[in-house]
């Protein structure tokens, strides 16, 4: 299980932090902003408050250090900070205080509309293998490391064609696609059939919840698709809670970034991960990381970003 370091953290309750999040209106801002980044005007609809009542807010957040924000034009996006991802303590006090919130489901619910509405707006624009950071030095990359035969192997985010899925099928008895998409979820099925695959489900589901039994999988492969996930933690919450004890998490999405234009041009909630926020997202499973790599793209007239391979083992 990931350890935590509190003597570490870097941000240390005061009297003007707990002033910050003892406001209401405040406190649904940092629940909100943990799902995604969010822009003033949306947050403000999400809010139903004015647009200077939620830029009121968000500096006094800021001035304690909870968040943090990105430009992007005239455009500027608010994000929970590094550091308070980083303050186990606080983050676990403040998420808790958070559920006790009148309308929490309410605001969740506006929160995945929001969300639903970025992913159908570019979910066509992008495709799995080719999308920044999918170079095929990363997918061989990937593979290498599991080069071995799984009995169950879970592919969540197919995406269309499900690329990775057949390329599983030639060394698992069975395999699973999983997808949010019903027509790529249908497309895979078609394939599966047309090429005489009978190894080959696709199922339709979020990542965050897919209707499969607890510890049923070898392997469970995520590529590219962390990026896309509304909530990244529940995401690999979902698929640590799949594997066997002893099976392997492969993950392979884009290394930290600051190329905020793929959220309008590729329609990405996060600017990818580093390991260390990876290790933050599995503290509290019972996994390990044992192996992480950094793939540089490879040299070519369409550049792409690096990617990043971390391999996870159940524990237990």
């Amino acid at each position: 299980m990931q350890e935590k370091n509190e003597n570490l953290e870097p941000l240390k309750p005061n009297l003007d932090l707990f002033n910050a999040i003892s406001d209401e209106t405040r406190l649904k801002i940092l629940m909100i902003l943990s799902h995604s980044e969010f822009t003033v005007n949306e947050l403000k609809e999400v809010l139903d408050i004015h647009q200077s009542n939620a830029s009121r807010h968000l500096s006094k957040l800021s001035a304690c250090g909870l968040l943090k924000d990105r430009r992007e034009g005239t455009k500027a996006f608010y994000g929970l900070s590094d550091d308070l991802y980083m303050s186990s303590r606080l983050y676990d006090m403040i998420s808790k205080a958070w559920e006790q919130l009148p309308d929490l489901a309410v605001v969740e619910s506006k929160v995945e509309e929001l969300l639903v509405s970025r992913r159908n707006n570019y979910s066509a624009k992008f495709h799995k293998l080719s999308e920044a950071g999918g170079s095929l030095r990363a997918q061989i990359s990937l593979f290498a490391h599991l080069m071995v035969q799984f009995d169950h192997a879970i592919d969540i985010g197919c995406g269309e064609g499900g690329d990775l899925s057949f390329m599983l099928a030639g060394r698992c008895k069975k395999v699973t696609a999983i997808d949010i998409s019903e027509s790529s979820v249908k497309g895979v099925n078609e394939i599966a059939r047309n090429r005489g695959f009978s190894n080959i489900k696709a199922l339709c589901a979020d990542m965050r919840k897919i209707p499969l039994p607890t510890g049923c999988a070898d392997l469970v492969l995520m590529s590219q698709v962390l990026h896309h996930a509304p909530s990244p933690q529940e995401a690999l919450a979902e698929a640590v809670r799949l594997l066997k004890p002893g099976a392997t998490l492969a993950l392979l999405d884009l290394a930290e970034h600051h190329e905020e234009e793929l959220r309008e041009t590729h329609g990405h909630l996060w600017l990818g991960f580093s390991e260390e926020r990876i290790r933050f997202l599995l503290q509290n499973q019972p996994c390990e990381i044992v192996e992480t790599e950094i793939i540089q793209s490879e040299i070519s007239e369409e550049k792409k970003l690096p990617a990043i391979c971390i391999i996870v083992k159940k524990i237990g």
